[in-house]
């Protein structure tokens, strides 16, 4: 009996080292989906870099109601009326000053471009996802992005060009 014993433990040992490892550090950069809360087509894409140990987060596009970029960092057209200078919102650093917390989350400030208003931000993974929830001294609300792959890139946009990113902190107006 203790030799069938061992036989399954070495077998689950077995079969769990063999399965593929998923590549995803679980960490909170990377690409990203933003998802509208209530019809949960996508609204945009960021990427969520480092920069200096800390994390900030850059609209590189927008989606129309079909889902297609309508908007992108490279061309950028729609501009932002809740921010100084109403500045284009593709290549805005919207998330900003996010430190890791103990917790396993992440916190920081949030912009909405469009009110010009600047929330609390807490941000973690939750699987594949990652929450966003903004809030304002403990009420807020939560949506969940979804992990985006360099597909949803725009055309002509790399990923090595992050590397070079320098955060610009917008001005709520």
């Amino acid at each position: 009996m203790r030799k069938f014993f061992i036989f399954i433990a070495l077998s689950l040992v077995f079969i769990a080292c063999s399965q593929p490892q998923e590549i995803d550090n679980g960490g909170i950069t990377g690409l990203w989906k933003t998802r509208d809360l209530y019809s949960d087509k996508p609204r945009s894409l960021v990427v969520i870099y480092e920069y200096q140990g800390q994390y900030y987060g850059r609209m590189l596009a927008t989606y129309d109601e079909n889902g297609q970029i309508q908007d992108s960092i490279l061309e950028p057209k729609d501009r932002a009326p809740g921010v100084i200078g109403n500045p284009p919102y593709c290549g805005m650093d919207f998330i900003y000053n996010v430190r890791s917390m103990q917790g396993g989350r992440d916190e920081g400030k949030i912009l909405d471009p469009q009110r010009g208003k600047v929330y609390d931000v807490e941000l973690w993974r939750q699987g594949l996802n990652l929450v966003v929830r903004g809030k304002v001294w403990i009420f807020g609300k939560s949506i969940l992005w979804r992990k985006a792959s360099v597909q949803d890139l725009p055309r002509g946009f790399t990923l090595s060009e992050v590397s070079s990113f320098v955060p610009v902190i917008p001005q709520a107006s």
